[in-house]
């Protein structure tokens, strides 16, 4: 069971890697209000490739390019179901 000083500072690492993110990718205006409207606190996981991509059906890791590779994937739940967001397309 995570204790409340455990969530508070996985979110605030999460919110860290989100500004890190923002920084340095250009995200479409649909992928920013995603990233605005979600509650930090509900975020399980963030992962960020340069290689390979995410893919946006399944989540899955793919280490080969395909046509359009999705470079960061944010795990996390929505009214208690865990669920993922692919974000950040790049043609490859």
């Amino acid at each position: 069971c995570r204790t409340k000083n455990d969530i508070m500072n996985a979110t605030a690492k999460h919110l860290q890697t989100i500004n890190s993110i923002l920084s340095k990718k250009q995200l479409s205006k649909k992928e920013f209000q995603f990233l605005n409207r979600i509650n930090a606190d509900h975020i399980r996981s963030i992962s960020v490739t340069t290689d390979g991509g995410f893919d946006p059906e399944s989540g899955e890791f793919h280490k080969e390019d395909r046509p359009m590779n999705y470079k960061i994937r944010l795990k996390y739940t929505d009214a208690g179901n865990l669920r993922f967001k692919c974000l950040h397309a790049e043609k490859a």
